[in-house]
Parts: structure tokens; sequence; C-alpha cells
């Protein structure tokens, strides 16, 4: 599976990204790394990964919040899935899948710290293919779900 497959990997535990990105590697995926988000929008743009493992909340000023919100934003990089990953259910007691801020944080899939390694490994290809299937939807269904998210925006203005 990991074959010729581009991972970005942006967390800013560095034992976790090296023992990540070595897992990953023997996986036969090519994966490169960032200690922050700034790095790791700049790698993001450079790569163009098929994926992005993104840790969403970092101690630098540019959290994964954020570079989500950039990708998501980007029409270069908007189609790249993303698989967020937090240790906040332990740190803060919050399970982010029971609060989701879909708003403003959308990742195709979220994982609780530590990652179950093989379960990553059988999810990858899953939220690759739904990604690509979402790209490929119709052109007339794109326009609608734009014109739909328009219309819903334009309601929850005052």
């Amino acid at each position: 599976m990991g074959k010729n497959l581009k991972i970005v990997l942006v967390d800013d535990n560095t034992d976790f990204l090296f023992t990540m990105e070595t897992f990953l590697q023997r996986n036969g995926f090519e994966v490169h790394t960032a200690e922050d988000g700034q790095k790791g929008i700049d790698i993001i743009k450079k790569e163009q990964p098929d994926l992005i493992l993104l840790d969403i909340m970092m101690e630098t000023l540019f959290s994964g919040f954020e570079v989500c919100k950039q990708v998501r934003s980007d029409d270069d990089l908007k189609a790249i899935p993303i698989i967020g990953i937090s240790a906040m259910g332990d740190e803060l007691d919050i399970n982010y899948s029971q609060w989701p801020d879909y708003e403003y944080f959308r990742p195709d899939m979220f994982l609780e710290k530590p990652v179950d390694k093989q379960r990553l490994l059988q999810l990858i290809p899953e939220v690759i293919q739904k990604a690509h299937k979402r790209m490929r939807s119709p052109k007339w269904k794109k326009e609608m779900d734009k014109d739909w998210a328009q219309k819903a925006s334009q309601k929850q203005r005052p």
C-alpha cells in the first residue's frame, strides 16, 4: 500500500515524529516531517502529499487548527486528506470525537494518541480513497454543494 504514497507528518513532539516516521517508512511510505505548523505548511505546499497526519494541539503559535484551515482554503491543497491526531483526550480529558468543530477544523479522520499504528495502516488507504471519490464527484454536484453552503452561511449571518 505504501509504495509511492507521500505523507507529511506535522507534530511538535519530536519523539512521536521519529517513531511515526520510522514506522511509516518501514511500511513503504515516503515521509516528510515538520515540528511546527509553519514548517508543515511549507512542506505541504512543496511536496503536495497524498496524506497529511496533523497534530492539532502544538505548542507553537501556528497550531494544527491553523494548518488545517490553510490547507482547506487553498485550492491547490484542499483535496489532500488530513488525519488529525491529538493527545487532548489524555491531557485535557476531552474526547474530540464527542466535541468536533467542523466549522474550524475539518479533518477527514481523527485519531487519539497514542496512535494504534496497525489501525492507522488500515485507515490510510480508506481516507485517501474517500478523498479521491469526494474530489471526483460530478461538477453539477460540486456546484450544487457550493450553492447550498453559500445559502447556509448567509442564513447564519445576522
